[in-house]
């Protein structure tokens, strides 16, 4: 959509003509943060949460946000009423500015942006593969732009016949590089990494949806309880809850499990209606 607009710096503008100087820290040492929602038919999903996220993700990384959160309400809400698209995933990026020296922080752009998101059912349905990789990710709970190992792994994903990475450290699984992974235990408890992974959000309401039948747990999740689960899901934002049907040499089954799937009808009862 070459018509589309996006935000920067609080002002609306054609998405063609959206530039940043070279001198930004985001180009010249990948220093920025951001956070990602989307809207069905018009309404922004979980998107309190979203900004709780990158508020905090800001004040980790040392940048302020210039407008105030209200503020920043109206900024995206004006750029949905500008695109008019209902449904999309809208992207807040927060970068280190115009470093003079390429190196220090410099008053952080702020950038706001929108496209369209199909949800993708097949895989909802059919599932996805992993294999694992040895990697733990600097600053984890941090919701940076460093996706370098996620995109680097690509041609060793490829070459095993996967679909995405779960990174592994220590004898312990983590996450994956845009999704959150749980388990489901043979005696039906449910867990999910606590420490070393960024909380999704999608994770969060997904711990508490199961919460009302089942026991969940977040803890440090060993290699062999992995492969040994008897379902395993994956979350977040755009995959909604996406069972996994295979993990390195682990088969789940190829039909989405009992527990995963109950679970997928109480997260598309409150995103999707």
């Amino acid at each position: 959509m070459s018509d589309l607009k996006v935000i920067i710096n609080g002002s609306l503008i054609n998405k063609r003509d959206a530039v940043l100087h070279i001198s930004d820290l985001s180009i010249e040492r990948a220093y920025a943060v951001f956070d990602y929602f989307k809207t069905v038919n018009g309404k922004p999903i979980f998107w309190e949460d979203n900004l709780d996220r990158f508020f905090y993700s800001a004040k980790c990384m040392r940048l302020e946000i210039e407008p105030s959160r209200e503020e920043l309400k109206e900024l995206i809400l004006q750029l949905m009423n500008a695109n008019n698209i209902a449904d999309s995933g809208i992207k807040l990026l927060l970068t280190g500015g115009y470093s003079n020296d390429g190196y220090s922080i410099a008053k952080p752009n702020l950038i706001i942006t929108q496209q369209t998101q199909k949800r993708n059912e097949a895989a909802e349905t059919n599932g996805l593969r992993l294999v694992s990789y040895e990697h733990q990710r600097q600053l984890p709970q941090v919701k940076t732009i460093d996706y370098l190992m996620g995109i680097f792994t690509q041609p060793y994903v490829k070459e095993k016949k996967a679909d995405d990475v779960l990174y592994k450290q220590n004898g312990c699984i983590s996450e994956c590089p845009r999704s959150n992974i749980f388990i489901i235990t043979k005696d039906e408890r449910i867990l999910t990494p606590e420490k070393n992974v960024l909380h999704g959000i999608t994770r969060k309401h997904v711990l508490q949806i199961a919460a009302q039948e089942f026991k969940t747990e977040t803890k440090d999740i060993t290699v062999d309880e992995f492969y040994n689960a008897a379902e395993v899901f994956v979350t977040s934002t755009s995959k909604n809850i996406t069972p996994i049907v295979s993990a390195d040499e682990i088969s789940y089954g190829s039909v989405t499990g009992t527990i995963t799937k109950h679970l997928q009808s109480k997260l598309n009862k409150l995103i999707y209606g």
